[in-house]
């Protein structure tokens, strides 16, 4: 079965990509990894109480209850606009990153600046279409939450705190595999066929079908792994947090060293981040190549990294590819029919970028650059860009 064959040769292909350890192409991909290693898009919380038990002769009868909450008002709306700005700009960095990453891990060299500059249509749609999906689980989690918050009876209130519970559960298990699949499976779509997310995701949906149980083992492998893995660099931030612990109270208990506490938090909470950054490369490089190992395997024609596929399977591979078309006998790769391209004419450089000029198209041969689920055209002018290769 693909999906645990590849765990093995995801570990390959992660130190093939990692080593030797070149310092700046790690802190260029802990920057990528800040925001597209797992971190979530907050949620909002909700007051567990203050619905039902009171009258409405009780409502009035503190008057500086109404006169404080009134005053807090403009305060929260504030506060939650800053957030929500935050949480937006930082969801769509997170969009666009994703695309960076998938041109390093494909390219196999980290080009931050020039990466990300190609591929702000597909990180805008990629945002949309996150937000969109944010939009729908909020509107059907909210509106039973609403209904709680405005019931006048305790009994119905719990009632339906009860049913609530139990709803969240399938439409939070739906949003998070549609996120994960959109983020590890329709993204490298989206980059390898030239679309848009929803024909991304219709391209794609054939080779879910199709190969079903493969996507299933994924799923609960990795969440497994991500237990695992999550729980270690947890163990080993906290073991790295104790020199700073110590430090800290040094500072603390000698008088005149307290002002040096102001500039070591700061410092301190930067440190930590960059450490926390840096432990998460080779996790999220594994697991992004595992996803684009097992892709590649359920469907060819989708395949992201042949070349690094074939490097570490000694050159040649007995599996089939799926449903996109077979690998070559040779190894070098899937075969032109199986890719839908010819080899000689559209091929992938060390650099990311390709010879034919991004000319693929859907299978319908149309091409839209106005909306998610149409295809997003690229400009040639960006392979003639210089990039430093020590700079961003």
């Amino acid at each position: 079965m693909f999906a645990i064959d590849d765990l093995s040769d995801a570990i390959d292909v992660t130190r093939e990509f990692l080593t030797p350890v070149r310092p700046w192409t790690w802190l260029k991909l802990a920057l990528i990894v800040f925001f597209v290693g797992g971190t979530g898009f907050g949620g909002s919380s909700f007051p567990g109480g203050g619905f039902g038990g009171g009258t409405p002769s009780d409502a009035g009868t503190d008057p500086m209850t109404s006169v404080d909450f009134a005053e807090w008002v403009p305060i929260l709306i504030t506060i939650g606009v800053i957030v929500l700005v935050i949480g937006l700009g930082f969801l769509f960095l997170s969009s666009l990153f994703e695309f960076t990453l998938l041109e390093s891990l494909r390219s196999g060299e980290v080009h931050v600046r020039r990466y990300t500059s190609r591929n702000v249509g597909r990180g805008a749609r990629l945002f949309g279409f996150r937000v969109a999906l944010g939009l729908i689980a909020l509107l059907l989690l909210g509106v039973p939450l609403v209904a709680i918050v405005l019931s006048t009876s305790e009994g119905i209130a719990w009632g339906l705190i009860g049913l609530l519970a139990l709803f969240a559960i399938p439409v939070g298990l739906g949003f998070a595999v549609v996120d994960r699949f959109t983020t590890v499976f329709v993204a490298p779509t989206m980059l390898e066929r030239d679309l848009g997310v929803l024909a991304a995701w219709k391209r794609f949906w054939p080779t879910l079908t199709g190969h079903w149980t493969e996507y299933v083992v994924y799923l609960l492998l990795v969440w497994v792994l991500q237990l695992v893995i999550g729980f270690a660099t947890m163990l080993l931030l906290f073991v790295l947090l104790i020199p700073f612990l110590i430090l800290f109270f040094i500072l603390l208990l000698i008088p005149f060293l307290n002002l040096l506490i102001l500039l070591f938090i700061p410092l301190f909470i930067l440190l930590f981040i960059l450490l926390g950054a840096l432990i998460q490369v080779p996790v999220v490089t594994y697991l992004r190549y595992y996803a684009l190992l097992v892709l590649g395997d359920t469907d060819s024609a989708l395949d992201l990294i042949p070349e690094q596929r074939a490097a570490v399977r000694g050159g040649g591979s007995d599996r089939t590819g799926g449903a996109g078309g077979g690998w070559d006998s040779d190894g070098d790769g899937p075969d032109g029919d199986g890719r839908g391209r010819d080899d000689e004419s559209d091929s992938w450089g060390r650099d990311g970028s390709r010879d034919d000029g991004w000319n693929d198209t859907d299978e319908t041969g149309s091409r839209d650059d106005t909306g998610w689920g149409d295809t997003d055209s690229r400009d040639d002018t960006d392979s003639s860009e210089s990039d430093d290769d020590r700079g961003w």
